[in-house]
């Protein structure tokens, strides 16, 4: 039995449980499985067909005309007896009533059934990275008794979110994000997984995040990364010979994995083995394991711990470029997303499309987009929704000036994609007659000019979750990013801002992410582009946990670093950058303090870097 104390250490990281049930508006936009497409959820009915049928058309691939749409899935057992596949480039929006009413159960002794789910319509690579927005929420896959077939094969590209999912059986890997050898940046977050030989394989991809994973009763291994740079939070790993494996394939040392993990929790594991067996480049901090042999073996610099207990490891020495600098991690504080309350009734669902705003037609939109958050406001509604884009061109929103957000909306959100272009000064301002928690999901300008949403709040709490937009800091309000392909602007000094899994492209001469006198803590981030990534100002604080800087310069002369650093805090655990047909960063960090500045350049590093810890933060 359990101790109360163990109880009371562990329960707290485990995969948060899913509020009891989620229901969505009877909107042209909501497919519902069994309304609309003829699944029964009775655990007896073949639902293969008519779910498979059900996701292309979440994707757009049906008569509707090309628009992407929400996947709503009633409880129930859905009886499967080959693989769900997501066929279309974007898609899909699945989302379920709730994670353990919503049951997808494979038969036992399926035959020639790789997985349950496979979120791309490939089996192997090689294939294009452009595969975007899996959206896969609240439901349980069950793999039944085959011990070759994995829960989910999961591709998903600068945004994909697989959360609050429940994976289990006698399978092979609970989630295989390497079977095509690229894929990423992406996120599981509050995902369980229980039984198979491996919980998670992260390998030949461009960044993942972990976020709150339990992993339980793995024959072999709970998260196996190779040729990628995995960043963890909060991990879990129970009664599984071996917690992480992370290793370097074909003795390739510029593709060896790269881990980057705050606070894991192992427990149960083989006597003879590590925790952790690390043959790459590894920051581990605030780890504890029982029932294992030692808590890390490694074959780096820094060697192995004994014991049961890392306070905080690296793999090598720090990297700095300041006397005096720390050899440790900034260890900012970290909260996690707050939970913004369902909205169940659908008399408090508002849509734009019915308040005049319309995607087709190329036309500015914010008159009619306020006219919806004012209505909403005057009669008590707390969701305005936009419902999904696709089809041919014009498809998106247009937005030219600010849209205020007021009581008592608490979510603006895309069902199942809404594509919204920002011209000018466009975009959503929440402040302090907002209501004390607003969240945005699902919007995105998707390669036009992006949105802003700011919170300009002296106290409010702003949360932003699948968008690929702008985000602004510009008050006290705190601010929460997650799963977002965005940009990120801390302006006002106290600041704060928690991002996880966030991937912001492009060219800048100022920075793609910029603290002005904030706190910045990041969990997983993968930049693509020429110039300035992240710029700390100002005696701004900014932590990275898990970083990629995948792409390079088609100039080798550019003398923009990746990283800058004037007068403030910043440090980056578990880098790596690498380079195709281009060149990596000719500058890796430029950091001034008081009248000096000092340069981090190529010359010292090589072409491809891998760092367990960067620190331009004093001691």
């Amino acid at each position: 039995m359990k101790s109360a104390a163990f109880l009371a250490l562990f329960l707290p990281l485990a995969a948060a449980e899913p509020a009891k049930r989620f229901t969505f508006p009877a909107d042209v936009s909501v497919l519902d499985a069994r309304r609309d497409f003829g699944a029964k959820g009775d655990g007896k009915t073949d639902d293969t067909e008519a779910l498979q049928r059900a996701i292309e058309a979440s994707c757009g691939n049906d008569h509707r005309g090309g628009r992407s749409n929400l996947l709503f899935l009633p409880n129930g057992t859905y009886r499967l007896t080959r693989s769900l596949v997501v066929k279309s480039a974007l898609g899909p929006w699945l989302h379920g009533e709730s994670r353990d009413g919503v049951i997808l159960k494979l038969d036992d002794g399926a035959k020639d059934v790789t997985a349950v789910l496979r979120t791309h319509p490939n089996e192997k690579g090689p294939t294009s990275a452009d595969w975007f927005m899996r959206n896969l929420r609240h439901f349980t896959i069950d793999v039944g008794n085959n011990p070759g077939t994995d829960g989910i094969r999961y591709h998903a590209t600068n945004s994909g979110s697989l959360q609050h999912v429940r994976i289990r059986g006698n399978g092979k890997i609970g989630v295989n994000a390497g079977f095509l050898d690229q894929s990423g940046p992406n996120l599981i977050q509050d995902v369980e997984i229980d039984g198979f030989e491996t919980g998670i394989l992260s390998q030949w991809i461009w960044s993942q995040t972990m976020s709150r994973v339990t992993i339980r009763n793995c024959r072999k291994t709970g998260i196996v990364v190779s040729a990628n740079v995995a960043a963890i939070e909060d991990l879990v790993v129970e009664n599984t010979p071996l917690a992480i494996d992370n290793q370097m394939p074909n003795d390739w040392g510029h593709w060896s994995g790269v881990v980057a993990l705050t606070g894991g929790r192992f427990r149960g594991g083989d006597p003879k083995q590590p925790a952790i067996l690390n043959q790459g480049v590894l920051f581990a901090r605030d780890v504890t394991s029982s029932g294992f042999g030692q808590v890390l073996l490694s074959a780096t610099p820094n060697g192995e711990v004994k014991g049961d207990r890392i306070g905080e490891y690296l793999s090598s020495p720090a990297r700095f470029l300041f006397e005096g600098s720390s050899d440790r991690s900034l260890g900012l504080p970290v909260k996690r997303e707050p939970e913004v309350p369902w909205e169940n009734d659908p008399a408090k669902w508002l849509c734009a499309d019915d308040c005049g705003a319309r995607s087709d037609d190329g036309l500015d939109d914010s008159d009619a987009i306020q006219k919806a958050m004012d209505r909403a406001a005057a009669e008590g509604k707390t969701v305005v929704y936009f419902r999904g884009c696709g089809g041919p061109d014009p498809n998106w929103f247009n937005l030219s000036r600010p849209i205020r957000v007021p009581k008592p909306v608490r979510m603006v959100l895309g069902l199942g994609w809404g594509r919204l272009i920002g011209e000018k000064n466009g975009g959503f301002v929440v402040d302090d007659a907002s209501s004390p928690l607003v969240k945005f999901r699902n919007l995105d300008s998707f390669g036009g000019p992006p949105v802003t949403i700011s919170n300009t709040s002296a106290r409010n709490t702003l949360v932003v979750e699948s968008c690929g937009v702008t985000i602004v800091g510009d008050g006290g309000g705190d601010i929460f990013a997650t799963d977002c392909p965005a940009h990120v602007h801390l302006r006002k000094a106290g600041q704060k801002c928690w991002a996880r899994q966030l991937n912001p492209e492009g060219t800048s001469d100022t920075g793609l992410v910029t603290n002005n006198g904030g706190d910045l803590w990041c969990l997983g981030v993968k930049h693509e582009g020429k110039g300035i990534r992240f710029a700390t100002r100002n005696r701004g604080r900014t932590e990275i946990i898990g970083l990629f800087n995948y792409g390079g310069n088609p100039v080798e002369t550019d003398a923009r670093p990746c990283f800058e650093i004037d007068d403030a805090t910043f440090s980056v655990a578990g880098l790596r950058e690498i380079a195709f047909d281009s060149h990596t960063y000719l500058n890796k960090v430029r950091e001034k303090r008081g009248g000096e500045t000092r340069i981090l350049d190529k010359s010292k590093e090589g072409g491809w870097i891998g760092w367990p810890l960067f620190s331009g933060s004093a001691k």
